[in-house]
């Protein structure tokens, strides 16, 4: 197919660019937005580790909606949106999280019930992939912190800076990946969930709800988890 054919080195640069400035601008929404700037030093580290947890969050969501189109036999090939990326940056600095900086196209022949139904699955793994990754994110999460724990109280040493990054990008993971799926499941525009309902509402209201509670609480004890840190040195 035409598009399948198409120059993979311009995808992939499309998909640095896309997690490069994606990296950007989480780390200075969980930084706490533009006020985030007048400590540099933790805007950095904070960048660094959303760089890292953005790459697979972003990059196996994308990819997940590739795969399974290019196994239905349709064109699917990456595509940044500029506008976009500068909404994410926007938000970034007023310490908003928004993630629309573009996505794999796939192209239909037919806008039959079984191409809708193919187009429907494809999108709904993206999200999927992000649920399984907030969960492994978490689950990482707790075992590094029973770790930190357990090395205090039987060696009484401090927490190293390894552990810390380790803590933080963990946390990090299971909070951006549980955001992007609940994000990308809003019926709206063309968003991924806006295709899922299109194929089945059943299956789109599910996701969603089963979703809904667990970026809330997320979200919720990411405020608190910041909030200590701030006040206590690990």
């Amino acid at each position: 197919m035409e598009v399948q054919k198409e120059n993979i080195w311009h995808e992939i640069l499309e998909f640095a660019v896309s997690v490069l400035w994606m990296g950007i601008a989480f780390g200075i929404a969980i930084a706490g937005g533009v006020g985030a700037f007048k400590d540099m030093i933790s805007l950095r580290t904070t960048i660094i580790e959303a760089l890292v947890v953005v790459f697979f969050a972003f990059v196996f969501h994308e990819l997940a909606h590739r795969v399974a189109a290019r196994r239905y036999g349709f064109p699917a090939v990456y595509r940044v949106w500029i506008p976009g990326l500068i909404l994410a940056m926007g938000a970034a600095m007023l310490g908003w999280l928004f993630a629309a900086p573009g996505g794999v196209v796939i192209q239909i022949a037919e806008n039959t019930a079984e191409n809708r139904a193919k187009l429907g699955k494809s999108a709904l793994a993206g999200p999927v992939v992000n649920m399984v990754l907030a969960v492994v994110f978490a689950v990482a999460f707790i075992i590094v912190a029973s770790w930190i724990a357990y090395s205090k109280s039987s060696t009484g040493n401090e927490t190293s800076q390894i552990q810390t990054y380790l803590l933080d990008i963990t946390y990090i993971g299971a909070e951006i990946n549980a955001w992007l799926a609940f994000f990308n499941l809003i019926p709206w525009g063309n968003f991924d969930g806006f295709k899922v309902f299109h194929w089945n509402r059943k299956s789109g209201s599910y996701c969603l709800l089963f979703q809904s509670p667990f970026t809330l609480e997320y979200i919720s004890a990411s405020t608190l988890y910041r909030g200590e840190k701030t006040g206590m040195k690990l």
